[in-house]
């Protein structure tokens, strides 16, 4: 399978899709934004924004570690999340069940996103890591990197084309 993405795809520049790591059970993706880093950042923390580009709703209690929210798309239960890092406005991350149900925060995945300016563009950087923490069956973890790999591209797609459509 070709995981690269022909240049310009979803208006964006210099981009390839998500890659999983079986090794290391993590899925990440960079993405070239042609936005300012401020403006990235927003998108990532600002509910508001959030729920533009990822999911139909979003809840963040306080941009501060140990506060929890939630990110919510129609026929699921809300996703809950902690947040786990807050270092405007380079890096932003959280943990979340990626398969909804009661937060159990040993077994949530943590994604992090990591924001490089460059020239008048942001480099996004999502890293989502723990997926052997999920569950102790190997089919299901696997599942659930194939998952949210497919996430990431079509998410990260729709966070890029929100962020230059508001740019422009």
């Amino acid at each position: 399978m070709d995981d690269h993405l022909p240049a310009g795809a979803f208006g964006m520049t210099n981009t390839q899709a998500a890659v999983i790591n079986t090794d290391r059970y993590t899925v990440s993706r960079t993405v070239v934004v042609n936005a300012s880093r401020a403006a990235v950042w927003r998108a990532l923390t600002d509910p508001e924004h959030i729920a533009k580009w990822f999911g139909q709703t979003a809840r963040i209690d306080a941009l501060e570690v140990g506060a929890r929210g939630g990110l919510g798309w129609p026929g699921h239960d809300e996703f809950t999340m902690e947040i786990t890092e807050v270092d405007e406005p380079t890096h932003f991350a959280y943990r979340w069940n990626t398969q909804g149900g009661e937060f159990d925060f040993d077994r949530a995945t943590e994604v992090r996103f990591t924001l490089v300016e460059e020239g008048d563009a942001t480099v996004l950087t999502v890293v989502e890591t723990g997926f052997d923490r999920i569950s102790d069956d190997e089919e299901a973890r696997r599942g659930q990197l194939e998952s949210n790999r497919g996430g990431w591209n079509g998410e990260l797609d729709e966070l890029v084309d929100y962020l230059e459509a508001v740019s422009a």
